[in-house]
């Protein structure tokens, strides 16, 4: 019995242009890969951390807090001080962690050694209660709890969370999530590019909530007076306090439905606003 097929075993193949260059392309990224799978591996096996621990006198009433990276947890404290607890955990090498001291506040630099690993920033931080709080994290999230005075906070990707906030109150954030609950301030701005925005016990008069990409989920206790919703991409959910008080209410969508469930007056002071391009509208009670 014969074969047509031609031997090749043992001959290698002709070395074609194409063969050239995937080896000019593929060698290198095969080192690479191979070289940082064997990084990763060395450098989950070598962690370490270390502490953090300040205390920063305020002069006035504004205290400001910047953060380039990590995740931060503010609350009020005793005093006129800024108070600073943190952890910082590595692969390997020791990440470089610097800090500047103004009137007001403190702000933080981070840099990461290695490409690959752990390398991450924890910050618990009190400041003084009464004062105007400013918030700043570059990356990271936002946790703010108790405070009394008027809070600013920013993020440019992370989640924030606000709880028990009784000043007035502005949150903005680039990229996450929003969550705020029982905030009792008489004005509440918040600001979103990308997430979902969510209030519940909700008791603050004024409400601007402004949203590009995700829905908007708010749950009223008190009767506001102003409520003022616009999103550009999802869904917007308003829950009043059940009983015969009655809105003046302007709802409208580019594109979903819309369905209104509260008793309405055009001489209501109490005036709710919801505007969609892209989404359903719900007021209910």
């Amino acid at each position: 019995m014969t074969s047509s097929v031609p031997i090749t075993a043992g001959r290698p193949l002709p070395m074609t242009p194409w063969r050239r260059v995937a080896l000019v392309i593929g060698t290198p990224l095969a080192l690479l890969a191979i070289g940082y799978t064997a990084l990763t591996a060395v450098a989950w096996a070598g962690l370490g951390s270390y502490r953090v621990n300040l205390a920063v006198p305020v002069h006035g009433r504004i205290t400001a807090i910047g953060v380039d990276s990590g995740d931060v947890r503010i609350s009020p404290g005793p005093g006129h001080l800024i108070r600073v607890r943190g952890t910082v955990r590595y692969s390997i090498v020791r990440p470089h962690l610097n800090w500047q001291r103004s009137r007001s506040g403190i702000a933080f630099r981070s840099t990461c050694e290695l490409p690959t690993g752990e390398c991450s920033f924890n910050y618990a931080i009190t400041v003084p209660p009464s004062n105007r709080s400013e918030i700043t994290d570059g990356s990271g999230d936002v946790t703010a709890t108790g405070l009394a005075g008027t809070t600013v906070l920013n993020d440019a990707s992370g989640n924030i969370t606000a709880t028990r906030l009784s000043g007035s109150t502005t949150i903005s954030d680039n990229s996450g999530d929003i969550v705020v609950t029982s905030p009792a301030g008489g004005r509440v701005l918040i600001m979103n590019d990308s997430g979902d925005i969510t209030g519940t016990g909700v008791s603050s008069q004024v409400l601007t909530a402004q949203d590009q990409s995700g829905d908007i989920s708010v749950v009223f206790t008190k009767i506001p007076q102003r409520v003022q919703v616009s999103d550009s991409s999802g869904d917007i959910t308003l829950v009043l306090p059940p009983g015969p008080t009655t809105y003046l209410v302007t709802a409208s969508t580019s594109s979903g439905s819309t369905s209104i469930n509260v008793p309405r007056s055009p001489t209501s002071p109490h005036v709710i606003s919801a505007t969609d391009q892209s989404g359903n509208i719900t007021i209910t009670q």
